[in-house]
């Protein structure tokens, strides 16, 4: 991504999208495996993933396809938002969060607990990087452009796949003794 930007002054947007189509539906893959002994089933998989995969699409076409309006922008940013409730509701009060809370694993249920706050807290940094795109308000409001988009994207990035990560390793090296 750092080379596409470099060699022509372009926000990676593609790019960007192709990473987090591999990688968010992931990390909601992993609320499933922590639950799993819990009685979670493929269909609370599928859901998860499916939302993810929305969110994102969404999300893509909000930016990828932006005419500089921010009505497309919105748009788009809303629909997409409706994966992340999703998810966000499934993790705190919803399928996910029952199953942890009858896992009687205190390690589970920490452990789903702070990927619950990921998904609340780390997730809601990447709107604020989507609203400095071409159109967004942050962009309209104060002139924010698409270096502002990859430093809130970055920064993002780092926060939750390396705290998901780094919470799914806690876990396993916790349960495993």
């Amino acid at each position: 991504m750092r080379d596409y930007f470099m060699a022509t002054g372009d926000n990676p947007t593609a790019y960007r999208y192709i990473d987090w189509i591999l990688t968010v539906p992931l990390m909601c893959v992993e609320f499933y495996l922590l639950t799993r002994l819990a009685g979670a089933t493929k269909t609370l998989l599928w859901k998860l993933i499916i939302a993810s995969t929305w969110m994102l699409v969404a999300g893509y076409i909000g930016e990828a396809f932006s005419d500089g309006s921010t009505s497309h922008s919105v748009t788009w940013g809303v629909l997409s938002t409706v994966g992340y409730l999703y998810v966000l509701y499934t993790a705190w009060f919803g399928e996910v969060a029952q199953l942890a809370a009858n896992s009687k694993s205190e390690v589970i249920q920490k452990g789903v607990k702070a990927l619950a706050w990921f998904v609340l807290v780390g997730w809601a940094i990447y709107p604020i990087g989507y609203m400095c795109m071409d159109g967004g308000w942050l962009n309209n409001a104060f002139g924010w452009t698409s270096q502002n988009v990859d430093l809130f994207y970055n920064i993002a990035d780092a926060i939750n796949k390396i705290g998901f990560g780094l919470v799914v390793y806690n876990i396993a090296v916790t349960e495993s003794k």
